[in-house]
């Protein structure tokens, strides 16, 4: 069970680490950005959509027939009146909503057609340019994820990489979406871990993590706890020494050394200039930090995972898993060793 938990923590300990240099990251991309440019705005300007005067008397509403409304209003496109009637009203305008379009003077159904919002988008940005196609988008739309209702999409040629979008529903301008926008949209993707383009924050992957942020503090607790009981952690003004002889197999040489109780044999060991292999890091998960002890001597958890029964038998034990208090001797394979640091 300890050996799962210490695996947990150091799969967890990843996956949060990298989150956590991605918000570092992204962060700073937020406080060093132009958040004008960032907001692909730095090219638009206001469509003027009233007109100065009539050209004729409105048709009045209650000679004209449509279905029950939840809205009305009064709406002007590119200098022409128009009624917006709204059957299906969400709470923020980016929802679904049903709207008919009524020409004020006529009475006649429109619709911002591709003519109306190619006109649009060229008035709304700023300095001369073309339009490289105009196409009307259903939803889901890929540059604007939360938005629930079709739109125009005008292309344009600028170096920007400009894509105008525009409202079907009422001919206003949605968004200029271009490539300053895109960088600050992918910065937010990764910032608010929003990988399935919900367009919020409000998610259930973002609810996992947190989850996975728990099990890391919890886990970590345990392995603190476990580490404590074991005599692994002790405090640098309760710190004693303790004589260890190390023989070297291998090469065939004694070391005498003085190590810190209250600390790992590997950490210990490591101190003393003789570096044990290990890919873990001394967490008791790869069994490379073997060291042969008195067979008596304790046996954990990561000891039985990672050795062989005629090993442990044999009294060999992971450095890692042992405090340096628990031995007087050891016998190491090892040929990491440097030169001993406090040989007396």
């Amino acid at each position: 069970m300890l050996q799962l938990n210490k695996s947990l923590h150091k799969w967890l300990s990843l996956l949060v680490g990298l989150q956590l240099i991605i918000w570092l990251v992204t962060g700073l991309y937020f406080n060093l950005m132009d958040h004008k440019k960032g907001s692909g705005n730095a090219n638009f300007r206001p469509v003027a959509h009233a007109a100065s005067e009539l050209n004729a008397p409105f048709i009045p509403l209650k000679s004209l027939d449509f279905a029950p409304a939840q809205q009305i209003k009064l709406l002007w496109v590119l200098g022409h009146p128009y009624y917006q009637i709204t059957h299906h009203l969400g709470a923020h305008s980016y929802q679904a909503k049903q709207v008919t379009l009524l020409d004020a003077y006529s009475g006649q159904e429109a619709a911002i057609n591709e003519t109306l919002a190619r006109t649009i988008a060229l008035k709304s940005f700023k300095g001369a340019v073309n339009i490289i196609s105009a196409n009307l988008l259903q939803p889901p739309i890929a540059e604007l994820p939360k938005h629930e209702n079709p739109l125009w999409q005008v292309k344009l040629s600028d170096a920007e990489n400009t894509n105008v979008y525009i409202d079907s529903n009422s001919g206003r301008v949605i968004a200029h979406i271009n490539d300053d926008r895109r960088l600050r949209d992918l910065m937010f993707t990764l910032h608010f871990m929003d990988y399935f383009g919900t367009g919020g924050f409000n998610h259930w992957l973002i609810i996992v993590f947190a989850i996975a942020t728990l099990l890391l503090s919890m886990t970590g607790i345990t392995w603190l706890i476990e580490r404590f009981n074991a005599g692994q952690l002790s405090f640098a003004f309760k710190s004693k020494k303790q004589r260890i002889k190390v023989i070297e197999l291998a090469q065939q040489q004694t070391h005498e050394l003085e190590l810190k109780t209250g600390i790992s044999l590997f950490d210990g060991l490591a101190a003393a200039g003789i570096v044990l292999p290990s890919n873990c890091g001394g967490g008791g998960t790869c069994g490379l930090c073997k060291v042969r002890c008195n067979e008596n001597t304790q046996m954990t958890d990561a000891d039985k995972a990672n050795l062989s029964n005629s090993k442990l038998e044999q009294g060999y034990r992971l450095a890692c898993q042992h405090n340096t208090a628990e031995v007087t001797e050891i016998e190491v394979r090892s040929r990491t060793f440097n030169k001993p640091k406090n040989k007396p």
